[in-house]
């Protein structure tokens, strides 16, 4: 009887340790380059990897190259506040991008997107069709393809992407965003709303 019991008790404790182990995984992946998509590393989160078939497919039909310049990145600490072009990129659901045609050569980067893309037609084709799947991409950040999930639920971001930095702490995630890439304006950016604040009190202090 005493056998059964401790059998028993084994096999619940080995039960419950891969659920937590299993509960706590990072959800971050690292998503294998494909004809359409390629370039820097991309780390995405599990639930957004499935939309990247969409990318491929507007990326075929459209013949251009996606080329990846940035995702998911670490910061040193979980709770760290990220300007709000990295958000997305944070939580693992969205990178940056520029395209290239399908000889690889650059169709439009960073500083072509920010501008007029629509007057290339490859271009405003896939930005067009990347939309239409439903996926986000806007003027006021050019060079990034995300699903929207900051801008869906700003109250609940913090507590996500702290949740999806410390499960992913251990990992070997290096940041791989360059400030180059931002653009000029990136030091105007508010971190997750925070910065305005700042500015008010810069202000309050300069009328005393």
């Amino acid at each position: 009887m005493q056998g059964h019991i401790l059998v028993a008790s084994l096999f619940f404790i080995t039960l419950t340790e891969g659920f937590l182990i299993n509960f706590s995984k990072c959800p971050i992946k690292k998503h294998k380059a494909t004809k359409y998509i390629k370039g820097d590393p991309l780390l995405v989160h599990k639930d957004f990897e499935d939309r990247l078939k969409s990318v491929e497919k507007a990326a075929k039909d459209c013949n251009v190259h996606v080329y990846v310049k940035g995702s998911y990145f670490q910061t040193p600490d979980p709770a760290q506040a990220v300007p709000i072009v990295d958000a997305d990129l944070a939580i693992g659901h969205g990178f940056r991008f520029e395209l290239r045609d399908t000889n690889d050569a650059l169709v439009c980067n960073s500083l072509c997107l920010s501008r007029n893309p629509s007057t290339i037609f490859e271009v405003k084709c896939f930005l067009e069709t990347v939309v239409k799947h439903g996926l986000v991409w806007s003027m006021s950040n050019s060079n990034v393809i995300s699903d929207g999930t900051y801008e869906a639920d700003k109250r609940g971001y913090h507590d996500l992407k702290k949740d999806i930095q410390t499960k992913c702490q251990k990992e070997s995630f290096k940041r791989q965003l360059q400030r180059a890439l931002r653009g000029e304006n990136e030091d105007d950016q508010d971190s997750e709303g925070d910065s305005q604040d700042n500015t008010d009190d810069t202000t309050d202090k300069k009328k005393k």
